[in-house]
């Protein structure tokens, strides 16, 4: 969903011609922000690399705080990595949302069957595109999905 997201902010973006703000922001080590998900995707040594990945994406989007929308993006990957983390590094979902919408579960997911307050910052708010694509997210996603369209759409240009 992720990709939704950022695509339609970018697309706002360039016809709002705010795009130039974006692009004249000064980033800090900005090349290095594939690095975490990239790691995130290798499945062998899962129990270190999943931590190892929200630290230097932690890292990465601190050293950028100046950038807007990275704060916000900073909270919901705190409240992402603070979920996986109590849950053996694997984003809860609940299991009713997973049958209703016949959701792919991958190795970063763990399906449970109750609520509780182990889920409450996991996946679990349910998501209805309207071509009919299902998507559940966390509280995290929707800083996270606030903080992109805020990085994109924001007019500020200190350097």
């Amino acid at each position: 969903m992720i990709v939704y997201i950022f695509l339609m902010a970018f697309l706002i973006s360039i016809f709002t011609k705010r795009i130039k703000h974006v692009i004249e922001r000064n980033y800090r080590y900005f090349y290095l922000f594939p690095i975490p998900f990239i790691l995130q995707m290798i499945p062998s040594y899962r129990e270190i690399l999943m931590p190892l990945s929200f630290a230097f994406l932690l890292v990465l989007l601190i050293l950028n705080k100046h950038i807007p929308g990275f704060s916000l993006i900073s909270i919901g990957t705190i409240l992402n990595s603070f979920v996986m983390m109590i849950n053996n590094w694997r984003m809860p979902v609940l299991s009713y949302w997973v049958e209703k919408f016949d959701l792919p579960v991958g190795m970063r997911h763990l399906v449970v069957d109750n609520f509780s307050w182990k889920l409450f910052l996991g996946d679990w708010i349910p998501v209805i595109l309207p071509w009919r694509e299902y998507y559940v997210i966390s509280i995290g996603d929707i800083f996270v999905y606030v903080g992109v369209f805020y990085f994109l759409l924001k007019i500020n240009s200190n350097k």
